[in-house]
């Protein structure tokens, strides 16, 4: 996903329900990160084993929208990536 947002970064708006989030994707200089990231997890009880499904509606330098979707725990078996011995995970994203 890293491929289709700014590299500069830009402002972000996380939707989920009928609330919104407003926050910074750092883009390369900080290494894709969300900025402001702990106020969406925390006011959405997020726990490790969470997952997150983001749905990217619009995005430029200036303005990036996500519609997420959370699964609390119950993330589905099909969609957790099987990985052969000696595999890595660059797959993955990780939320600090």
């Amino acid at each position: 996903m890293n491929k289709e947002l700014p590299s500069a970064g830009a402002p972000v708006v996380l939707t989920y329900g009928r609330k919104e989030w407003n926050m910074f994707y750092g883009g390369v200089k900080f290494k894709h990160k969300l900025i402001e990231w702990k106020k969406f997890a925390d006011d959405n009880y997020l726990k490790v084993g969470d997952g997150l499904l983001l749905e990217l509606t619009e995005c430029s330098t200036s303005k990036i929208h996500f519609r997420v979707q959370i699964l609390n725990g119950d993330f589905p078996a099909e969609l957790i990536p099987k990985y052969e011995k000696g595999a890595t995970n660059e797959e993955l994203i990780l939320i600090d």
